[in-house]
């Protein structure tokens, strides 16, 4: 058996003192960065792994995690990420990590900036939030960088370089309006067009679903054999039927060649039963995630593709992120980009049966 590599084996192969371990091994600061280094690389070139056991007895203290996302209550896409971050925390609360829910209103930036006020007057150590609207998530998170209060982000990605960052897990919103586009147009003859359909409200401060657009508009500017036109539209009252069936009526009307539609969000099981009633059963449809709602158009090939931004993952991997900080000591990369699954119905099966006993393996 391996000997067990100790502080002061360290000390010695990194020539420094053994405080100075110490305080890189807890991330306790006063080290300078050419110390940090020959500590590190005497950590690597020892192979040595902490007993993250003893580590977390050692400091015999909770850490506290905020979780500042949307209201699943409201939005079925936001149960995934949920009970991903639930997974997770089964894993790893014998290590003193303890989860509190923030859960703001669907699109109520007002309710966002109320919560981020709690959050940051309370003694959190780390915040894992959805910065759902860009100019108020930036603003939360320069407060968090001034406080010092860690974060990392699911979902939707505000470019940040600071201190306070740890990191971005989710899908790259670009690359998934190309890929939507990609879809659509292999089944598109030359001259028809395609619809581009927010079911938000606020779209321009949503970083995400801009993106997504810009994705989508590029891709057929690269591809503009077929002549594709694109029509941008949103509707934000979602829940309201009777009037998004007359949206959609009108818009049917006024644009009888579309052919095609992306919703740019998890929502499009909202359109389903509007469309087949309008008769326009033949209109291929393209969205986001494997909610049930969507699940069960899919089955019934009313949806021809999903696109799988692996919301479940998103939150578990946002814990085992901060598991590995906390308590490990160890740095991950900043950005980590979930891949984007194209889901049909040939293939569901796969994404639905396992998915949370595979992400115990994860830890």
């Amino acid at each position: 058996m391996k000997d067990r590599i100790r502080i002061k084996d360290i000390a010695k192969k990194a020539g420094v003192s053994k405080g100075t371990v110490d305080r890189v091994l807890h991330n306790r600061g006063n080290v300078s960065k050419i110390a940090r280094e020959k500590v590190q690389k005497a950590m690597k070139e020892l192979e040595y792994s902490p007993n993250i056991i003893a580590s977390a007895l050692a400091y015999n203290r909770t850490w506290r995690i905020a979780v500042f996302l949307p209201d699943y209550r409201n939005d079925p896409f936001w149960r995934q990420p949920r009970t991903g971050i639930n997974l997770a925390l089964k894993a790893v609360r014998d290590f003193g990590i303890s989860i509190q829910y923030f859960d703001f209103r669907d699109a109520d930036k007002n309710h966002f900036v109320e919560l981020g006020d709690q959050i940051l007057k309370d003694d959190f150590d780390v915040v894992v939030l959805a910065p759902a609207f860009a100019k108020e998530g930036h603003e939360f998170l320069d407060k968090c960088q001034a406080q010092n209060l860690k974060y990392i982000q699911i979902n939707t990605y505000l470019e940040r370089d600071d201190e306070a960052f740890l990191g971005y897990i989710g899908q790259d919103s670009y690359q998934s309006g190309m890929l939507a586009a990609k879809l659509l147009n292999f089944g598109m003859n030359s001259g028809e067009t395609t619809m581009i359909l927010h079911l938000e409200k606020a779209v321009n401060n949503s970083m995400h679903l801009v993106q997504k657009q810009q994705g989508f508009e590029d891709f057929f500017k690269e591809h503009p054999q077929k002549n594709i036109q694109i029509i941008k539209t949103g509707f934000e009252e979602v829940n309201d039927k009777v009037n998004l069936r007359l949206f959609l009526e009108k818009t049917c009307q006024e644009h009888p060649n579309v052919k095609s539609i992306f919703v740019t969000t998890s929502k499009l099981f909202h359109l389903v039963p509007i469309l087949n009633d309008l008769k326009k059963e033949e209109c291929k449809l393209v969205g986001f995630d494997l909610i049930e709602e969507n699940l069960k158009y899919l089955n019934e090939e009313k949806i021809s593709f999903l696109i799988n931004q692996n919301p479940l993952k998103q939150g578990y991997l946002a814990i085992v992120h901060i598991f590995h900080h906390l308590v490990r000591k160890k740095e991950l990369k900043k950005i980590q980009l979930l891949p984007l699954d194209v889901v049909i119905r040939e293939n569901v099966q796969y994404y639905t049966e396992d998915e949370r006993e595979q992400l115990y393996l994860i830890v």
